[in-house]
């Protein structure tokens, strides 16, 4: 793993509970011991716990992110930003809004370590050597393995990306950060 986890990562006060639940199934109402990040796990950490492993993870209780109000981060591929939403510590696996600014997009063929599979939310995001375009409401798959790009954001273009486990086999070259390719 490229960044420890964060064991020590602050916990959250248990929400109160419903009126038509139980006390005592509330208390109870968390995870099995898990090793995640992104928003979602920043804002439902609750209770620190040991994995199968006896490694540091937490529990956690269902989440509602509001992704309206978390901030675009930027990748170091100028024209992209993120709002990282989930992601398992241990398998890699992920789930990201992405946007590529107009005239952005990945400079070269690649491949991934796992199945990438994006949902466009509004723009034109162009596959450049098949001419696969994807639009608003277009979902698409790239299969673990299978080379594609490069790509170009003909309009600004939001994107929902989920990764089935690690993105790359190593990092792309586009990126200066080894986090960028997480």
């Amino acid at each position: 793993m490229s960044e420890p986890y964060p064991a020590d990562a602050p916990l959250r006060p248990p929400p109160p509970c419903p009126t038509d639940l139980d006390v005592r199934e509330w208390a109870d109402n968390l995870s099995a011991p898990a090793r995640y990040g992104g928003e979602s796990a920043d804002r439902a950490r609750e209770r620190t716990a040991v994995d199968a492993d006896g490694e540091a993870a937490h529990r956690f209780r269902e989440i509602l992110l509001e992704t309206h109000n978390l901030s675009w981060a930027a990748k170091t591929l100028a024209g992209l930003t993120h709002k990282a939403l989930w992601r398992n510590e241990d398998t890699g696996a992920s789930i990201s809004l992405v946007k590529f600014e107009q005239g952005a997009g990945i400079p070269s063929r690649h491949s991934h370590a796992s199945n990438q599979f994006m949902f466009c939310l509004s723009g034109r995001y162009t596959y450049l050597p098949t001419g696969i375009t994807l639009t608003e409401g277009s979902f698409y798959w790239n299969p673990k393995g299978s080379r594609h790009g490069p790509t170009l954001a003909e309009e600004t273009s939001i994107l929902l990306e989920v990764y089935d486990g690690p993105h790359y086999p190593t990092q792309p070259d586009w990126y200066s950060s080894p986090t960028d390719a997480r």
